[in-house]
């Protein structure tokens, strides 16, 4: 028998329509400003004689145009925006910084970027908009969280302390080796699972203690230890030299405080992004150092202990400060192309370098496009390492795209990865306009489904974790191809799905709380 709810307010009571509704003011009122800009950035670059000033102006209207729609009528969960600051981002600002990767490129070239990215916003609000008219809206029911709510909270933050326990303890055991007997044990293919039941249990627990904070139910001795507990995640993870896990986790907070306040939290994101900019400026030249490549091409990374690593970040901020004193000039022994050695965050941020790429190599080099061959190999990268354990690794569609276009041979696949992003991805499997149109679609279609089904559910129920999860990989997923991608969301859903489902009571919210169109 289903529980009801009598109030929709704020806290654990909100809806994810109530989060919609406060992205879209948000949106709402800095829409006018951010057009204000846009069009001052494209008036600056015409009058200033710079390239790209026609593809920014495409580029940014496709954007505004997404927002635009939006702001007025999204529902549920905010992934659509997301997505249009995402290719904002991803293929406006190498514009706007006069990026050396796209130096070498004509403005024929950029132009037609440009027209790429526009017609995939099209067709991602056209999509959008006829979605949410075919879907119906989801039954007002959640599987909530009631055993948690009770006590203001008081209950998710201490889940959120146990399952980030669990993920550093995981984490400091597998760095002294102290796991190395239990996996000899088990089968192949059960470190992955491992480390992704590990990952879903760290992403989780940092957004429950995140949406504590900023919600005010931790008090200033919770918030120390979030903060620790992050920092002790973040180092580790970092420590092979791979910031990307510990920028999920990074991101999971932002995204937590944002859940239960409403607002941006401008002053985390603004430190968060120069730590991850500095560390990034030095990851290659200490890669250099410790990364090896083998005989095979596989790469062999050092493995520090808890004792070494204080030393092996004061060496990395070193590395880092010499960069950016321009003192450090090497060319690195693991091979790959010149231009994505030495990159800040800023320019790591680029995605319109691999989409006129792939401009060139099928409109000048004549190169046939891949005909959906990439999307194919989806359906088995969802099956399971454990019963698969020889199953091709998720940048397979990765790799076929760089060797197809004569970017990479196969060899150097394997020691140097060079990534693409699902628009440049779907360019190359169809072609002009053709693969926009698919990927806006798609993208459209499906977010359309996802809105109208988490809008009148509870933040604090197993729907508003897995719509955390999706949304989570949306916004980190500028980098990534559909083998990447799709099997990286069923990673992050099936385990936090599995872990929230023993808590959770089947809750009906009030009809009249469902988001209005």
């Amino acid at each position: 028998m289903a529980s009801t709810l009598t109030s929709p307010g704020a806290g654990t009571h909100a809806l994810i329509g109530d989060l919609a509704r406060s992205v879209r003011n948000v949106i709402g009122r800095s829409f006018f400003i951010l057009i204000v800009l846009l069009v001052a950035e494209t008036g600056y670059l015409l009058g200033s004689g710079r390239r790209g000033a026609v593809a920014f102006a495409l580029i940014s209207a496709g954007c505004c145009l997404i927002l635009g729609v939006w702001r007025k009528r999204g529902i549920g969960l905010p992934v659509i925006p997301a997505l249009a600051v995402q290719h904002l981002v991803a293929y406006g600002l190498p514009i706007v910084t006069a990026n050396e990767t796209i130096a070498e490129f004509r403005t024929e070239s950029l132009e037609t970027a440009g027209w790429e990215v526009f017609w995939f916003c099209v067709s991602l609000t056209a999509a959008w908009q006829i979605g949410l008219q075919m879907f119906r809206p989801s039954r007002p029911i959640s599987y909530a969280l009631l055993d948690f709510r009770g006590q203001g909270g008081g209950k998710l933050t201490r889940l959120g302390f146990v399952l980030t326990g669990i993920a550093t303890g995981y984490l400091v055991l597998n760095s002294v080796g102290g796991l190395d007997f239990l996996y000899t044990l088990l089968p192949n293919g059960s470190f992955s699972l491992m480390n992704t039941l590990v990952s879903a249990a760290s992403t989780s627990g940092f957004f429950l203690l995140a949406m504590g904070a900023g919600s005010r139910a931790l008090n200033r001795a919770g918030r120390l230890a979030l903060w620790l507990l992050l920092a002790a995640n973040c180092g580790i993870e970092a420590s092979s030299l791979l910031i990307s896990s510990a920028a999920v986790l990074l991101a999971a907070v932002m995204l937590g405080l944002f859940w239960t306040s409403g607002r941006m939290p401008w002053r985390y994101t603004l430190i968060v992004s120069l730590l991850l900019g500095f560390f990034s400026v030095g990851k290659y030249t200490m890669r250099e150092r410790y990364w090896h490549v083998e005989r095979d091409g596989d790469i062999s990374e050092t493995a520090f202990t808890l004792v070494q690593m204080p030393g092996v970040y004061l060496e990395w901020m070193d590395a880092s400060i010499a960069e950016l004193d321009g003192q450090a000039r090497h060319q690195s022994r693991l091979g790959g192309p010149d231009e994505g050695e030495r990159q800040g965050i800023l320019s790591r941020i680029n995605n319109l370098q691999n989409l006129l790429f792939v401009i060139r190599a099928i409109e000048r080099q004549r190169i046939e496009p891949l005909y959906g061959e990439t999307y194919a190999l989806v359906p088995q990268e969802l099956i399971p390492r454990v019963l698969w354990p020889g199953k091709p690794g998720s940048h397979i569609g990765q790799q076929i795209l760089n060797v197809h276009f004569r970017r990479q041979d196969l060899i150097s696949t394997y020691s140097t990865s060079i990534a693409w992003g699902l628009l440049p991805e779907a360019y190359g499997n169809f072609g002009p306009i053709a693969g926009a149109l698919f990927l806006g679609i798609v993208l459209g279609g499906t977010f359309a489904w996802v809105e109208n089904f988490t809008g009148p559910k509870l933040i604090i129920s197993l729907e508003g974790f897995l719509g955390f999860a999706l949304m989570l990989a949306m916004v980190n997923s500028f980098e990534m191809v559909s083998t990447v991608l799709v099997p990286s969301i069923e990673e992050s859903l099936i385990p936090i799905g599995l872990a929230t489902l023993p808590f959770v009571r089947r809750t009906r919210t009030q009809p009249e709380s469902r988001p209005a169109r």
